[in-house]
């Protein structure tokens, strides 16, 4: 993934409740609960009600699963080794072995009288990363490589091959920062073609993250007592403890780094992530069959805090495709609110024009608004 940042390691401010400093670990574990940092990478699959993902949408997407490790030859680590030792050292690999076992997790199963969480679609949707055996999803790892970049089977044979051509040669690990721009764009774009997330993908990968962190099912919400969603933000959660651009980096191959991104990309992850945010979290709350329950309580508490902190990226910035959308979103939600038809996908639509137009490099007014502390330590 491309997504990066300045080579901070710190860890998140103690006026918010429940993260950082002797809590960060304690709460990352409970925020796991959200489906820490994506589910099984897509862009967003038609919901059943509650906005669950349906059994046969996983199944499709499980059996084109390749696999961060095993005996698999295409294997993300066995090229990329590096990333893969990162992602071991990640509460996105750790809550494979983890996070079922937690009193939180436990008590939310016995609220909903559920069996295992390893073997609840509801659960594994977030939680873990599937294969399919004799039909049926068995989780295998946890938040891993394909639940940001997609599901592999039909990409991972040519991700690497000059101009994404299958017969040629791949390219050696950490040499393709080198390789002629229109040859590297053709490259991507092929592998893109046939379903993979790129780290240029921003949009895509953000609707990755969102789609756990503001959890879409009310029931498991209200009566589950599953938290209602993360203080997610994608430049301090992604430019953490996950942040692995090491193929890119000035020292690959014989020297990676983590390489940080640079201002301009902060800008735009930021944008992004705000926007998607609000996207979601609107979505949530044309869901909602329980006025007044937990779960509308806190999406009407999120839109309107989304929507604020959308609002001054644009009083800072004007950003024309964005403002037209949050237009549309009333200055103040509350239980009575009716949102317009289609509002979720008019910030879709403009999020994603934002993203394909807009470098950052205008946008410095926005620096301030950034968060300068991200969530765990960066691996070197």
């Amino acid at each position: 993934m491309d997504l990066e940042s300045k080579p901070a390691e710190t860890i998140s401010s103690p006026v918010q409740p429940g993260r950082f400093a002797r809590r960060l670990k304690r709460s990352l574990m409970l925020l796991a609960t959200v489906g820490l940092l994506f589910t099984v990478g897509r862009t967003p699959a038609p919901a059943l009600a509650g906005g669950l993902r349906s059994e046969a949408d996983q199944l499709a997407e499980a059996a084109k699963i390749v696999g961060p490790d095993g005996n698999n030859d295409n294997a993300c680590s066995k090229c990329h080794i590096v990333e893969n030792n990162a992602w071991q050292n990640t509460h996105h690999y750790s809550t494979f072995k983890e996070r079922h076992q937690s009193p939180e997790a436990k008590a939310i199963l016995e609220k909903m009288k559920f069996r295992s969480m390893k073997r609840q679609g509801e659960c594994l949707q977030c939680h873990y990363t599937s294969v399919v055996d004799s039909g049926k999803l068995v989780p295998t790892w946890g938040v891993s490589c394909e639940s940001c970049h997609g599901p592999a089977a039909d990409w991972v044979t040519i991700h690497n091959k000059p101009g994404g051509n299958p017969a040629a040669k791949a390219l050696a690990w950490g040499t393709g920062k080198n390789e002629p721009p229109a040859q590297k764009e053709a490259r991507l774009k092929a592998a893109e073609a046939k379903g993979m997330i790129s780290s240029q993908m921003i949009y895509e990968i953000a609707t990755n993250c969102f789609s756990c962190h503001t959890v879409p099912d009310e029931t498991l919400v209200n009566k589950g007592g599953h938290k209602a969603g993360s203080d997610f933000d994608l430049v301090a959660w992604s430019q953490g403890e996950v942040r692995h651009n090491f193929a890119d980096s000035p020292g690959a191959p014989n020297h990676p780094t983590n390489r940080p991104a640079t201002a301009a990309q902060l800008r735009r992850l930021y944008v992004v992530g705000a926007a998607v945010d609000l996207q979601f979290t609107l979505k949530n709350l044309a869901i909602v069959k329980e006025k007044g329950g937990v779960f509308d309580k806190a999406m009407v508490e999120r839109a309107n805090r989304i929507r604020a902190k959308v609002a001054a990226i644009l009083a800072a910035a004007p950003i024309p495709e964005l403002a037209d959308a949050l237009k549309a979103v009333p200055a103040k939600i509350d239980a009575t609110t009716v949102l317009p038809a289609g509002l979720p996908e008019t910030l879709a639509a403009a999020t994603k024009k934002f993203a394909a137009t807009n470098d950052g490099s205008k946008l410095a007014a926005i620096d301030p608004l950034i968060p300068k502390v991200y969530m765990g330590k960066v691996t070197p």
